[in-house]
C-alpha cells in the first residue's frame, strides 16, 4: 500500500452492459479511498485508474480494452481553428477560479445538462441530489480546483459552465464538465477544456489528463480533437495518439 492511502472498501462488480459501447459487456474494480495524497493519484491514473470524489475505478473487463487514458501535451497544444473560435466566443464570460463547491445554480444546470444529453443521446436518467454532487466533485481528497463560467450583466450573473479538475504534481485532470444546453452554439464544452489546459500552463503542469477515450463512442470523440495527445495502450505505455481507428487487439472476441 502507498503511503497516505487508506482504503475502506474494494469490489469488482458483475458484468453487466457497457455505457460507453452497448454491444459491450463492462465489469469494473472499485475502491474508496477517503485518504489519498496527489502523487498517489498520479501514479494510480498512469496505471489506468479514474476517481470521482474519493471512489476509484478502472475497467476490467473480459473481453475488451477500449476504455484508454488520453492525456495532452501541454506545453506543445495548438488549438485548431474550431477550438480558436470557441474560445473567442466566450470571451464576453466571467471565469472564476476556486474549489469545488455546490449550490442551487450548479445542481440546477448539472440536471438540465444531463436531461438534455438524456434527450440527444440517450444518456441514463439523471436522479442525483446536491449530497451525490458533493460526494463526487466537493469531498475530494485531491487538491482540485473548479473552473466556471458565468454571464454577467445588468440583470445579474447566470452560470454556463463548470469544469471540475484534480491537481497533482505533473497534471490537471479534468474530472467532468457540464454547461448549458440551450448555449450549446457557444462551444462551452471546448472552452472548458481550453480552461483547463490554460491552467495547466499557468501551474507548469506537463500534462493535461481527459479520463478514457473510447473508439467508437460519440459522447467521448472530443477528446482526440486536442494535438499532441498520447493515449495509453493496453500494456500500459503511453504512446503519441494520431487518429481514432480502433487499434490491434481492442476487441478480444467480439467484433
Amino acid at each position: 500500500m502507498m503511503n497516505g492511502m487508506q482504503i475502506l472498501q474494494e469490489f469488482v462488480t458483475d458484468p453487466h452492459r457497457c455505457h460507453y459501447l452497448a454491444r459491450e459487456t463492462a465489469t469494473l474494480h472499485y475502491f474508496l479511498a477517503p485518504r489519498m495524497t496527489a502523487e498517489e493519484y498520479e501514479a494510480l491514473m498512469n496505471s489506468g485508474h479514474r476517481k470521482f470524489g474519493p471512489v476509484y475505478f478502472r475497467p476490467e473487463c473480459a473481453n475488451c480494452v477500449e476504455c484508454r487514458p488520453i492525456r495532452i501535451a501541454t506545453a506543445d497544444f495548438k488549438p485548431n481553428r474550431s477550438q480558436r473560435r470557441a474560445w473567442k466566443r466566450n470571451q464576453d464570460l466571467q471565469v472564476r477560479f476556486a474549489p469545488a463547491t455546490v449550490d442551487t445554480q450548479r445542481l440546477e444546470l448539472y440536471r438540465r445538462y444531463h436531461v438534455a444529453q438524456n434527450t440527444r443521446k440517450g444518456w441514463e436518467p439523471y436522479d442525483g441530489n446536491a449530497e451525490e454532487y458533493a460526494f463526487s466533485y466537493v469531498n475530494n481528497p485531491v487538491p482540485n480546483v473548479e473552473i466556471s463560467l458565468w454571464e454577467v450583466n445588468s440583470k445579474g450573473e447566470t452560470l454556463r459552465a463548470v469544469i471540475h479538475n484534480d491537481i497533482t504534481p505533473n497534471t490537471v485532470s479534468s474530472i467532468y464538465h457540464f454547461y448549458d444546453p440551450e448555449c450549446r452554439d457557444r462551444g462551452l464544452g471546448t472552452a472548458c477544456i481550453l480552461h483547463s489546459i490554460e491552467l495547466a500552463h499557468n501551474l507548469n503542469k506537463r500534462w493535461v489528463y481527459l479520463g478514457y477515450y473510447v473508439t467508437g463512442c460519440g459522447s467521448l470523440a472530443y477528446k482526440a480533437n486536442f494535438h499532441p495527445c498520447e493515449i495509453m495502450d493496453a500494456s500500459g505505455r503511453w504512446t503519441p495518439f494520431e487518429n481514432e481507428e480502433p487499434h490491434e487487439g481492442a476487441r478480444i472476441l467480439n467484433s
